[in-house]
């Protein structure tokens, strides 16, 4: 530029908008626009989607969450930012879902897949599928993740309701197969007691009579002997054939044996008989302690000693106790379950000891009942002093089904049926206590007095 004198005074620049340069513009322009109709779209597409959508830088801070993922964690998008999504994990599930998001991004896992609940603030609970893809840098490096999150509440409660039906269905099959074992057994003995008891009886009944008509005879005898104390050689040769003397002196004390062996038997068809009430429906005063006594009685030839295996020692220490109101057979059957176990794990346990481990401590099995004032409860101890079990197996002793026996020794049915038994029929509790190398102790505690309850 110039001024009047003609002397330049400045500089202009013209610019000239080539056509190429505004087609470059306006497909800038366009480019610009689509990318922001494609983030607008993309953006309603998230808001609106069924699933929960978020992203996530590499360190696990949350940056975006759409609205479906706000309705499932029960949180807004600003609690749910940077870390706070974590918070709204269940407790339970937190460990375990962080350990596997840290390891699939160590292992730079593109797919991470992972179930789990989040907890409302509400209380209620949602369990969800996360599935997360990472985004890439050009380099191939990752910069953040995308995840969704899919509602799965309705199929896991679908889950639990099939696996309660299933264990309930187990239950209920374990109780009828035990029932019906326990009910067979009681017809059985039933059977044999009726068988015994008669003859017995009989037996029982004629021995008063023989015991007066033997003191008759030896009184009569000595009568003879009195009137004839010279008896021929014949009668002398006979005396000392049969040794008289003796004979009178040991008869009385042979008829006093077989009387106390008639009166054991007629009290072990009892104890069989009261075993037996396998099918009793209605509740009555029972003294417990015979329900226990007649299962020992029963598992009598188990505890002896044999050839193959020591004795097993049963220590009790009974308190005096009131009739109990209850099932008693079914009673009998726990008892017949607990001591069952106890002796076969002490006899798997003298197996494993040598002859001098034996000796030095005797296989026992204590049982102690006794009353408690402050619940109106009676307490039944079964503890034996075998190998004991670990807290993994305890803890799941009561589930049906469940054994650590061998294939065909047991069917995981006896403990489950006992527990059923005393908690649901009996409103008590039964309880294990052990742990390895010191034995282990059942206690069931039952109500003296109870409303009966439906079989």
């Amino acid at each position: 530029m110039q001024d009047e004198t003609g002397t330049i005074t400045g500089l202009g620049i013209v610019g000239i908008e080539t056509t190429e340069q505004k087609a470059a513009l306006r497909e800038r322009k366009r480019a610009e626009e689509a990318l922001r109709a494609s983030e607008q779209r993309y953006q309603n597409l998230a808001q609106l989607s069924p699933v929960g959508i978020f992203q996530t830088l590499i360190d696990g801070k949350c940056i975006y969450a759409n609205e479906r993922t706000c309705y499932l964690t029960g949180r807004t998008a600003e609690e749910l930012l940077g870390g706070g999504w974590i918070n709204a994990i269940h407790p339970d599930d937190r460990e375990r879902m962080m350990q596997e998001w840290q390891k699939a991004a160590s292992e730079q896992n593109y797919h991470y897949q992972c179930e789990y609940r989040f907890l409302r603030p509400n209380g209620e609970i949602c369990w969800v599928l996360c599935q997360t893809l990472p985004e890439l840098e050009t380099d191939g490096t990752i910069k953040s993740y995308v995840g969704t999150l899919t509602d799965i509440s309705a199929h896991k409660n679908a889950e639990q309701a099939i696996q309660k039906a299933l264990e309930e269905l187990q239950q209920t099959q374990a109780q009828l197969i035990q029932s019906e074992k326990m009910s067979s057994l009681g017809q059985l003995v039933a059977g044999v007691a009726h068988e015994i008891n008669n003859p017995v009886n009989f037996i029982y009944g004629n021995l008063a009579p023989a015991r007066e008509y033997t003191s008759d005879l030896l009184e009569l005898l000595h009568l003879y002997q009195t009137t004839y104390p010279n008896p021929s050689t014949e009668i002398l040769n006979q005396i000392e054939e049969i040794d008289l003397e003796f004979l009178i002196e040991d008869l009385p004390r042979l008829l006093s044996s077989m009387e106390v062996g008639a009166d054991r038997i007629r009290q072990s068809v009892l104890s069989l008989r009261n075993f037996s009430r396998l099918d009793e429906a209605e509740m009555k005063a029972v003294d417990i302690h015979e329900g226990i006594d007649s299962t020992l009685l029963i598992l009598q030839n188990r505890l002896k000693f044999k050839a193959d295996r020591p004795a097993i020692a049963i220590l009790k220490d009974y308190s005096r106790l009131p009739r109990i109101e209850c099932y008693a057979g079914q009673l009998n059957q726990v008892f017949m379950n607990i001591l069952t176990n106890a002796i076969d794990a002490l006899e798997e346990y003298n197996k494993q000891r040598s002859l001098a481990e034996i000796q030095a401590n005797p296989s026992t099995i204590q049982i102690t009942t006794h009353y408690l004032l402050e619940t109106g409860r009676v307490a039944i101890s079964i503890k034996d002093n075998g190998p004991g079990m670990s807290e993994s197996v305890r803890s799941r002793l009561f589930n049906p089904f469940f054994t650590t026996k061998p294939v065909g020794q047991g069917t995981g049915l006896g403990l489950a049926i006992s527990h059923q038994i005393i908690v649901e029929k009996h409103g008590g509790s039964l309880q294990c206590n052990s742990q390895l190398g010191q034995g282990s102790e059942f206690r069931i505690e039952i109500p003296l007095h109870q409303t009966p309850i439906a079989n």
